[in-house]
């Protein structure tokens, strides 16, 4: 007895790509810390105690988010996923 197949009506749905999530999130963070720099160096140097100042936080709220997203957005991570270089899927 012959087997009948299904013809495929639709193309598979692509994965979930977190790069592009990643390059938005911290893309438009350095847009806006970029624009803030060049348009409002006052604003930017206005001094919070010591000799920290607005821009120097801004600098490192945007690493510590940088960081953050990098390890959330990173698939393999602890999940033992096989690296697509190395020609496992």
């Amino acid at each position: 007895m012959a087997q009948q197949h299904a013809a495929r009506l639709h193309h598979q749905p692509r994965p979930h790509r977190p790069g592009v999530a990643f390059a938005v999130v911290n893309g438009l963070t350095f847009g806006v810390h970029l624009l803030l720099a060049c348009s409002a160096a006052d604003f930017m140097a206005t001094r919070i105690w010591g000799e920290t100042t607005i821009g120097v936080l801004a600098v490192l709220l945007q690493g510590s988010l940088l960081l953050w997203t990098a390890a959330r957005y990173d698939r393999r991570a602890g999940m033992g996923v096989p690296n697509e270089q190395d020609g496992e899927y």
